[in-house]
């Protein structure tokens, strides 16, 4: 099992570092491999749906066997490597995948602008996180997609890929980001994905499964902490994470929604929690990020 100390230096990492550039992000090189797949491997647009499942399974297996194949190299390299370079190295290619600070940054910006009273800017901001259309959202309702989408991926950009480093290693962490990525990319259910996509689709429920899961009981943990309320987080939990589409994002999103007595909805979708969301409980849900991820090093360095 990996030393939680890499785990302490890889969040540092991401903290102060954040995102790298383009040029040398390795999910933005995983993104490329998948791209030089998706268009050697065409979709057919359903026209013929068993060559869409097929190409769609050769995208994705040949992206995650290419990705774990790399990272189980470089991991053996680094591993080489004298203490503690090898532990820097370590936790500074593991940071790359996390995504503590760009989810931060990306779900913050809507209250800066509401907080100058630009309505429009702060609509134009969450669009950036979120797929519905925006562009009329009330003042709640921006509020309300921002924390969904960070409560959302609490697991996605951070436990998730802390969970499969502590099991596997650096090549399970990238493999969970390969497996992430090729969902972002073709896991749709549109006329050009519908089959293409439906392995990758599911290939993430599954690796979400657990961290998902996770993420929700610590959530319900530490609730007073980000002055939240144990019990209805349970609530939460139990009851309404099912109300999601997704089989794994309802239990971070419904947990934190009741935990702060706010109401997280994405019109004509789901309705999660009750209570007016303002400006202090939506810092809140930030706060409870980062006592879920400060929770998680613990639990795992007491058990190592």
């Amino acid at each position: 099992m990996l030393n939680p100390i890499i785990l302490f230096l890889a969040i540092i990492f991401d903290r102060i570092i954040g995102e790298l550039p383009e040029k040398i992000h390795p999910t933005v090189w995983i993104g490329k491999l998948i791209t030089f797949l998706e268009n050697t491997f065409k979709s057919t647009n359903c026209k013929n749906k068993y060559r869409d499942f097929l190409f769609g399974i050769l995208t994705t297996t040949i992206t995650i066997s290419i990705v774990g194949i790399v990272a189980i190299f470089v991991e053996k390299f680094i591993l080489s490597l004298p203490f503690p370079l090898n532990y820097l190295i370590y936790a500074f290619l593991l940071s790359t995948i996390i995504g503590y600070k760009s989810l931060f940054d990306f779900c913050k910006k809507p209250i800066e602008y509401i907080k100058n009273g630009d309505i429009d800017k702060a609509r134009e901001a969450v669009q950036h996180i979120v797929s519905r259309d925006a562009s009329k959202l009330d003042e709640e309702h921006i509020l309300s997609a921002a924390v969904e989408s960070l409560s959302e991926n609490i697991t996605d950009s951070i436990i998730g890929a802390l969970f499969y480093a502590v099991i596997f290693g650096l090549p399970g962490a990238f493999v969970y980001r390969a497996i992430n990525t090729l969902d972002a990319m073709i896991g749709y259910k549109n006329e050009k994905y519908l089959w293409y996509g439906k392995l990758a689709a599911r290939l993430d429920d599954i690796v979400n499964f657990i961290p998902s899961r996770i993420a929700g009981i610590l959530l319900i943990i530490i609730a007073p902490f980000y002055k939240g309320s144990v019990k209805k987080a349970i609530y939460g939990f139990l009851k309404e994470a099912n109300r999601v589409p997704s089989p794994n994002s309802g239990y971070t999103m419904a947990t934190l929604a009741n935990a702060l007595n706010i109401t997280l909805e994405k019109i004509g979708y789901y309705k999660l929690g009750s209570g007016k969301i303002d400006v202090e409980k939506f810092l809140n849900a930030f706060k409870a990020v980062d006592y879920v991820v400060i929770l998680f090093l613990i639990i795992y360095t007491l058990i190592w």
